[in-house]
């Protein structure tokens, strides 16, 4: 097929589709800045060279910008002379054609908006480029997806940012901007040139944090806020205490699946305690400033302390996160889940079916037992000389396998009550602690009552009570009853029932590796959690010199981001504010710093399961719309690249390097907030290392400053030096390294400079 047999529609888009181009601008930029200096110095701030289509176009802006940079007149036979030395007068036109370009320029004073023209007609070629760059990758399909997206994003960028396309450039023309910098950072006579830290020592020895600077935040994590040592952790084979769990141990997590433990701190004491009491009669003892993830009437979830939820008058309305059955592992079983079940409620607990009942329970078992690899029932007998139990691999083993075992238990002698609630009393306390196991593992969360046992009973059976419209029964009579009884019956989350002080003990806190940063805890699997320096520079940046920032937050919500700032910059206790206990002046003093943080140029973006690309993405938005200057991620442990990867270790290098290559490309610094291994804990004045940097040694390698931090009160509660933090400047590629002495002000959830407060 030839051209002229193509279709007409065709062969016009393929004549129309030039490069988008204004060649009357062009000319109309370069005759006004031949007729006036003023012009020249406008059009410069607007266009570049590269930005005229036209090569000959290129080459009379490069002359007429040299003459004009070296203070000399730019003028037709200026212009001219400059171009014949270089070669360049024949090719674009000769003197004629730099007449002709003054002769039909309607007005210089109209430059910058013709230089406006002429850029965005060359941004939108360059945005033709990327588009057709991003299309061949796209078609191609070669390497990650999300590489691929976080490359296309990069090409748009570069084209609306306009910066330079070179690598590399010689000494030559590098050395002037350098000279330059240098004689302007002296014509200040020391006065700060980088993103202000609020901290005065520590900014006099960094001269404040640099575009293109990586600088890793690191401490040692979950300082303070810790469980008893005999708090039992729920593990994927059985339990585990919180003082024997270690580092690479598995427990836990709210999804039901087994999260590692990645950091266990050492054994604390003399720290303020509390009972935790929740709604399912379950209790655990805390330290006041151990986590918690509720939500409140306002349906925000809340990480809170102890403390903190202690003090609220209505800590009854703080809801506990719902925990997904546990996933359990696919074994064979000696005996059928159902038939022990069965067996084991016959042997134990209070009640019997009826007639009709024990007819289809016995079908039921019947036909469990026909399962290939089952044992006897009658095998189960040699356990009636013990205290009837259920055997731990049935209370790990696979979801339906548990869920079957609780049919065959309720199914003999579960009761419906007329409000649709379930009940089950077992004479043996520990078979009742077995089903309560049972029942959370499933995701319920039942309550332990005193049961009504008779003269003739040795002891008083203890009652399982059990709220939920969820199918539990297999004998369709009980099912049938349970339905239509609990219609109205909605599962009622678990709930803090209240928190009151007792006698200090030894406590302990372990950080897992997963997204939420939750693992479950005590008999019934409370869900409980494992900064503030980072927030601290981000306000000084934006509340006090109105530099735009950042923070992207993997721990904390942006409703208790904002409440810390307001307590930070109000000086009004944070527990007061999350209480509701505060008194006129404190609500004044709200009120008078509210405005200045509404007009603070501070943005704050708590997405969950963020990954390094969205975080760059979002950071050349800001960088285009508000001219961002600081980037802070708390914490870089709690990031996830959202693949698969060999090792944690290679995840977290990727993750360093990455920021490094946002802060060069936005031209900004860029604060990761790190965690530190177990070394501080083992040296006797606990002070951190730049090697207790945890599980990977690229953060220091990437890193152009590591700040440590440390307190010595946090391990010594009787230190003289209560309420001082040191910030260990342990690297600082561009500068010396220093320990500077900064306030702690816990109540006020902020570091403050000692020599300024």
């Amino acid at each position: 097929m030839t051209v002229s047999e193509l279709p007409s529609e065709y062969v016009a888009n393929a004549v129309d589709r030039n490069p988008p181009q204004d060649l009357e601008a062009e000319r109309s930029v370069l005759g006004a800045m031949l007729m006036s200096k003023d012009a020249i110095a406008d059009a410069v701030e607007t266009v570049r060279q590269d930005d005229f289509y036209r090569p000959a176009h290129q080459k009379i802006y490069g002359a007429i910008t040299d003459l004009f940079t070296r203070g000399e007149p730019a003028d037709t036979i200026t212009v001219a002379d400059s171009l014949t030395r270089s070669g360049d007068l024949a090719n674009v036109g000769g003197g004629y054609y730099l007449t002709t370009l003054m002769s039909t320029v309607p007005t210089a004073a109209s430059a910058t908006y013709y230089a406006k023209i002429v850029r965005d007609r060359a941004i939108l070629r360059r945005l033709v480029s990327a588009g057709t760059r991003i299309v061949q990758w796209g078609n191609d399909g070669e390497g990650e997806v999300d590489q691929l997206v976080d490359r296309a994003q990069a090409e748009v960028f570069e084209v609306t940012s306009r910066r330079t396309s070179e690598d590399y450039l010689p000494l030559s023309e590098i050395m002037d901007g350098a000279v330059t910098e240098i004689e302007g950072i002296a014509s200040r006579s020391g006065e700060m040139v980088g993103v202000p830290t609020g901290f005065t020592d520590l900014d006099q020895l960094t001269h404040g944090l640099h575009p293109g600077q990586l600088v890793i935040l690191a401490a040692r994590p979950a300082i303070g806020k810790a469980l008893a040592l005999d708090t039992p952790l729920p593990t994927p084979r059985g339990w585990t205490t919180m003082g024997q769990v270690q580092t690479g141990d598995f427990v836990l997590g709210v999804n039901g699946r087994p999260v590692r433990v990645s950091a266990v701190t050492g054994v604390l004491t003399n720290r303020p305690c509390y009972e935790v009491i929740f709604s399912d009669d379950s209790r655990i003892v805390a330290d006041a400033q151990h986590q918690w993830v509720t939500q409140g009437p306002d349906g925000q979830a809340h990480t809170s302390t102890t403390e903190q939820l202690a003090s609220l008058e209505s800590v009854a309305e703080q809801f506990l996160p719902d925990v997904t059955p546990l996933l359990g592992a696919e074994s064979a079983l000696p005996v059928p889940a159902y038939a022990l079940g069965s067996w084991l409620a016959e042997q134990d607990c209070v009640g019997l079916p009826e007639p009709g009942d024990d007819e289809q329970i016995q079908m039921f078992v019947s036909a469990t037992e026909m399962a290939p690899g089952s044992l006897p029932l009658a095998a189960l007998a040699t356990q009636s000389a013990r205290t009837a139990h259920i055997p731990q691999m049935y209370l790990r083993a696979s979801a339906p396998d548990r869920a079957a075992l609780l049919a065959g238990i309720l199914d003999r002698a579960g009761i419906v009550n007329a409000d649709g609630s379930i009940e089950l009393s077992c004479h043996s306390r520990l078979l009742a602690k077995d089903v309560l196991e049972l029942l959370c593992t499933l995701g319920l969360h039942p309550t332990a009552l005193p049961g009504i046992g008779s003269g003739d009973q040795p002891a008083v059976p203890t009652t399982l009570h059990i709220e939920t419209a969820a199918t539990l029964f297999r004998v369709p009579a009980k099912d049938l009853l349970h339905k239509e009884r609990s219609r109205a019956l909605a599962d009622r989350p678990r709930t803090i029932r209240s928190i009151r002080p007792v006698a200090s003990v030894p406590v302990r806190c372990i950080e897992v590796d997963c997204q939420d940063h939750l693992y479950l805890a005590g008999r019934t699997m409370v869900p409980t959690h494992n900064s503030t320096l980072g927030l601290d520079i981000a306000r000084a940046a934006s509340v006090k010199h109105g530099l735009a920032s950042v923070i992207f937050s993997l721990e904390m919500s942006r409703n208790e981001i904002v409440m810390r700032l307001l307590s930070a910059e109000a000086q009004i206790p944070l527990h007061n504010m999350r209480s509701g206990n505060m008194n006129d002046p404190e609500w004044r003093k709200i009120a008078s710093r509210q405005g200045v943080l509404h007009e603070a140029p501070m943005f704050v973006d708590d997405s969950p399961n963020m990954t390094m690309t969205e975080i760059r993405a979002k950071c050349r938005r800001l960088k285009q719309a508000h001219d961002l200057r600081l980037v802070v991620v708390d914490y870089l442990q709690l990031m996830s690249s959202g693949k698969k990867v060999e090792s944690r270790q290679q995840e977290v290098s990727e993750f360093s390097r990455s920021m490094k290559l946002l802060a060069k490309e936005l031209e900004v610094p860029v604060i990761a907030i790190s965690q530190l291994n177990r070394g501080p804990e083992t040296r006797n004045d606990k002070k951190p290392m730049l090697s207790d940097l945890r599980e990977s040694g690229s953060l220091e390698q990437d890193a152009d400053m590591v700040i440590l931090i440390h307190r010595e009160d946090a391990y010594d509660k009787d230190s003289s030096r209560v309420g001082e933090a040191d910030l260990i400047v342990a690297k600082h590629r561009n500068g010396p390294t220093d320990t500077v002495t900064v306030s702690f002000q816990g109540h006020y959830s902020r570091f403050v400079d000692m020599a300024r407060e």
